[in-house]
């Protein structure tokens, strides 16, 4: 911020030559009690799910796999990136037999990697982000609060619809909650995604800066690569931000040469690492068959619905002319999420709900900017009333969501966040176990080996143990559990284990073959674990 300062003399009118413009920093306004308050409630809601399983272990004596979320696939994947970085470095895919490429470089994965090289479970390098991305996401939105809304109260209000705000929409035909919408879901396992999600905020809120005073150019486009890097989409969205709101900057005249090369800085560290994501997609089988994997539809008027209490008030706002780079950026985030939301139906993205996390931060700044212009403090107690109203719109969904994260984190049978004693026994010879070799079992542990083991494994789940994961999981369904007119012949089971590779088999306590019997002279050893056991095969 430039401030000139003017002396006159007698009343006169000009100003005094001999003194220098003066350079005045923005005041760096300290955390107050109304946002450490929101801090802990937001911290308080990412442990959640962490807080329940540890109940659970302490009280009810379940054995805990280091999950920190509601739906484990993703964590468990994260779990084997870190456990195979801690030996090269870079990750390769584990959820098959076939030999896979280290290719995959994050940087999270690597320095968790690393700390489990030095010994640390993997499970914990993993949750030493959460405290990161809690802090990054709270500080990244309470920035971006502050340089889009004045007042205290507008602020304080953006803060917690941003991170709070949710209501109901009809989900798969039931009436519930969108968590990707929600921050705090983020942070139950997703904490990359939530770091990302942060580094993007404050890539904005840095070019923002970095546009006014023409100093460090290169932080929004660093913060970029990391959103990038950590997840993708989010790069994707900065890239779709900027780009459109230099183009409403410039159709106001309020974009020249001075600011072209922060854009192309910009656009460029945040690019590279989306194209390493493309040539990986191209060069890596593994990454182009978990995108197809995971590609799905979801139902536009869903994510309208849940989003309209803000959408409405939030379009009273465009009725006025940006004047900022970030104003410009709030007003096409919507747009340019719809955009990512379109362009995950087609042969070049996937999960299409990525391309809305984080919507509530411009639509509450839009949302508050709209009142204002309503006319909101021409009400009766506008505070009060305020205060009411946005804990409608924040409390209740909360609520649903701590209620829905409680159920679905439950000890269940085939979901391997929490599983047997014996079992984990199991696991852990074959992760002490110095001979090599890959792991076959059923999928319900094949998810769990190669984070806890380090081990390639027959199946783990149908995003990377493509292709075929239906057909491999019905494979050692079929070898592991007899069922009536479905178990193999002594022959069928011998040929089938010979030809998969595995070295060793894992049977769970849900194991009903006789797996000695089946597979004869093909078992080298047995190692027994209650009511699991470790078969090496020749």
């Amino acid at each position: 911020m430039r401030l000139e300062i003017e002396l006159t003399e007698s009343g006169g009118s000009g100003p005094a030559p001999e003194l220098p413009p003066v350079q005045a920093k923005p005041r760096q306004r300290r955390i107050d009690g109304f946002e450490l308050s929101v801090l802990v409630a937001f911290s308080a809601v990412s442990v959640f799910v962490l807080a329940i399983d540890l109940w659970r272990v302490v009280f009810n004596g379940a054995v805990w796999t280091g999950t920190d979320g509601v739906y484990i696939v993703d964590q468990m994947q994260y779990l084997a990136w870190i456990k195979d970085a801690s030996h090269h470095f870079l990750s390769s895919n584990l959820f098959v037999l076939r030999d896979t490429p280290s290719d995959y470089f994050q940087p999270a994965v690597v320095i968790s990697g690393g700390l489990t090289a030095l010994g640390m479970a993997p499970w914990l390098s993993l949750l030493l982000w959460k405290p990161v991305a809690v802090l990054a996401m709270f500080f990244g939105v309470r920035a971006y609060a502050q340089r889009s809304v004045t007042g205290v109260w507008p602020r304080r209000v953006v803060l917690v619809l941003a991170l709070f705000f949710g209501s109901f929409t009809l989900v798969y035909g039931s009436w519930s909650v969108l968590g990707d919408l929600f921050p705090g879901f983020l942070s139950w396992g997703y904490t990359f995604g939530l770091m990302a999600l942060a580094a993007m905020v404050f890539a904005l809120v840095a070019y923002e800066d970095a546009r006014g005073s023409g100093r460090r150019l290169w932080l929004p486009g660093l913060l970029g690569a990391l959103a990038s890097l950590l997840h993708p989409w989010n790069g994707e969205l900065l890239i779709a931000l900027v780009v459109a709101a230099e183009l409403v900057m410039l159709t106001s005249r309020r974009y020249g040469r001075d600011h072209v090369r922060l854009t192309a800085l910009t656009i460029g560290g945040t690019g590279v690492p989306l194209l390493y994501y493309a040539i990986l997609g191209k060069a890596d089988i593994n990454w182009k068959l978990a995108q197809l994997a995971s590609k799905h539809v979801f139902s536009f008027w869903s994510i309208a619905l849940a989003v309209v209490p803000l959408l409405l008030p939030a379009i009273v706002a465009y009725v006025k002319r940006p004047t900022t780079f970030l104003a410009a950026a709030t007003r096409t985030w919507p747009l340019a999420a719809f955009g990512i939301f379109l362009l995950s139906g087609t042969s070049l993205g996937a999960t299409p709900l990525h391309a809305f996390q984080g919507i509530t931060l411009p639509l509450a700044v839009l949302a508050v900017e709209g009142f204002q212009l309503l006319g909101w403090r021409r009400l009766p107690r506008p505070v009060l009333i305020g205060a009411v109203a946005v804990a409608l719109f924040t409390i209740p969904t909360t609520l649903k969501e701590l209620s829905i994260a409680h159920t679905l984190a439950a000890p269940t049978p085939g979901n391997a966040n929490f599983i047997k004693r014996d079992e984990r026994n199991a696991i852990e010879y074959l992760a002490h176990n110095k001979a090599p070799g890959s792991v076959m079992t059923r999928s319900y542990l094949g998810a769990a080996v190669p984070g806890r083991t380090g081990r390639k494994t027959y199946v783990g789940d149908c995003l990377w143990s493509e292709p075929g994961c239906l057909t491999l999981t019905a494979n050692a369904q079929w070898l592991f559990v007899q069922e009536p007119g479905g178990q193999p012949t002594a022959a069928e089971a011998r040929s089938f284990v010979m030809n998969s590779g595995a070295r060793f088999l894992l049977a769970d306590c849900e194991t009903t073959s006789d797996i000695p019997r089946l597979l004869g002279p093909l078992v080298r050893s047995t190692h027994s674990f209650g009511c699991a056991a470790v078969y090496e095969v020749q």
